[in-house]
């Protein structure tokens, strides 16, 4: 299976919602909280180019009177992008890509079943719960837990970063088994 980039990923779920132009894309980038992504035209577009030449884009040029084109998913863009949305968390994902489990989790309505969201939030608090005791662990065993150094203080800011999006998981499950 071909990979791409957290930013090919965006751009494929919200072209889902509607086809649009590379200057629709940047400045949706520039005016929502999706802002973090760059909008810069040499960021977006050759990421759209590289969508189109794996063929999960195509683009037409639009009918306005202006030279756009505008950009729709594929069939073979939906699979690739149901398939990534399908995966469920890892530890890695935890650790070094919680951006692009949000991303994943933020695009899941409307793309995938219910059941599939249920699963990725009770693999999500599983893994965060594994890691947050590991860290807990760490600190008291390396004393971390009993000191106000600025490393200790940076480390307790890590955990309850971690803690606060393990309580997060544990609401939005219940949310999302209410709405089941």
């Amino acid at each position: 299976m071909v990979h791409a980039s957290p930013l090919e990923y965006a751009l494929i779920g919200l072209l889902k919602q509607k086809a649009q132009s590379g200057y629709d894309l940047r400045k949706q980038f520039s005016t929502t909280p999706m802002r973090h992504f760059s909008d810069s035209p040499g960021s977006i577009y050759p990421a759209l180019r590289r969508l189109e030449s794996r063929h999960w884009l195509s683009a037409a040029k639009e009918n306005d009177g202006r030279q756009r084109q505008l950009f729709r998913v594929t069939k073979t863009g939906e699979h690739a992008f149901i398939t990534w949305l399908k995966q469920p968390p890892t530890r890695e994902d935890v650790i070094w890509r919680a951006g692009e489990v949000m991303l994943r989790f933020a695009f899941q309505s409307g793309n995938v079943p219910p059941s599939v969201t249920q699963q990725f939030l009770e693999v999500l608090e599983t893994e965060l719960t594994a890691y947050v005791r590991e860290l807990r662990e760490f600190a008291q065993q390396s004393g971390l837990a009993k000191h106000s150094s600025t490393g200790a203080l940076a480390f307790a800011c890590g955990v309850e970063g971690y803690e606060a999006q393990l309580a997060w998981a544990k609401r939005a499950r219940k949310v999302m088994e209410a709405r089941s």
